[in-house]
C-alpha cells in the first residue's frame, strides 16, 4: 500500500485568496521549562487555508456545516484526471478526460500543478478552475466531491460564485489547495476528513490518496 499525501504544509507564509484572507499563526502558551512540563501553543488559522473543505454552509444561507459533511463522501474510491492547456474546465474537457460511469469524486490536476502555484506565496489569478456549465455537468453526473490544485474550485471572478453555488447547492463537497505534484493520473482511495467544527463553512483537512 502506497499513501500519497495531498496536503500543502501549512505555514505563516502559506497563500490565502486574493492574499487577503486570515493565514495561518501559531503562539506558544507555554514551554519546556521551569514551572512548566509541557509545551502548549494557540494556533488561529482561516477556514479556508492549506487544504481544506468547502461545506455547503460556504456559499448556501441555510447549508449543512463541516461537522454535518457526509463521512462516506470524504473516504472512498477516487479518481484523478489530469485537464491541461485550458484555464476554464468545460464539459467537453470533462466528457474527454474519461471520468468513470462508477466514480463520484474526482480530482483535477491541471497546469495548476505543473506550475507550482500551491506553492507560491504570491496570489495568481489566472488558475484553471471549473467553469459554471462544467460544474452543472458534475452535478448532472452524480459527482459527491469536486477536488482541485488550487485555492478555489472556479475560475477567478463572478463565474467562481456560479461554480460555488452550482456544487454546494447540489450538496456536492468542495476540495481545494491539493499539492498533487507527485500523483499520477488515476484511481485511488480518498480520505480527506476535517475537525469536527459546528456552524462552520469550510475547515483545513488531511487530504491522502491510497494506492494499493
Amino acid at each position: 500500500m502506497i499513501i500519497h499525501d495531498i496536503s500543502l504544509t501549512v505555514t505563516p507564509k502559506t497563500i490565502t485568496w486574493d492574499g487577503v484572507e486570515l493565514g495561518f499563526s501559531s503562539l506558544w502558551t507555554s514551554r519546556i521549562g521551569p514551572g512548566s512540563e509541557c509545551n502548549v501553543s494557540l494556533l488561529t488559522v482561516g477556514a479556508h487555508t492549506g487544504t481544506h473543505l468547502d461545506a455547503p454552509l460556504h456559499f448556501v444561507a441555510q447549508g449543512g456545516d463541516i461537522a454535518g459533511l457526509d463521512l462516506t463522501t470524504l473516504v472512498g474510491p477516487a479518481q484523478l484526471v489530469e485537464i491541461l492547456g485550458t484555464r476554464e474546465i468545460t464539459p467537453a474537457d470533462l466528457e474527454a478526460a474519461g471520468i468513470g460511469e462508477d466514480i463520484v469524486r474526482v480530482i483535477f490536476k491541471t497546469d495548476n500543478t505543473q506550475r507550482r502555484l500551491v506553492h507560491d506565496t504570491r496570489f495568481h489569478t489566472d488558475y484553471t478552475g471549473v467553469g459554471p456549465e462544467a460544474a452543472e455537468w458534475l452535478v448532472a453526473r452524480g459527482i459527491k466531491l469536486v477536488g482541485v490544485d488550487y485555492l478555489s474550485v472556479g475560475v477567478y471572478g463572478d463565474k467562481n460564485t456560479v461554480t460555488h453555488q452550482t456544487l454546494l447547492g447540489a450538496g456536492v463537497v468542495i476540495l481545494e489547495t491539493l499539492a498533487l505534484d507527485s500523483v499520477s493520473p488515476g484511481r485511488y482511495l480518498l480520505a480527506a476528513l476535517p475537525p469536527k467544527f459546528a456552524d462552520i463553512e469550510g475547515s483545513s483537512c488531511r487530504a491522502i490518496l491510497i494506492e494499493e
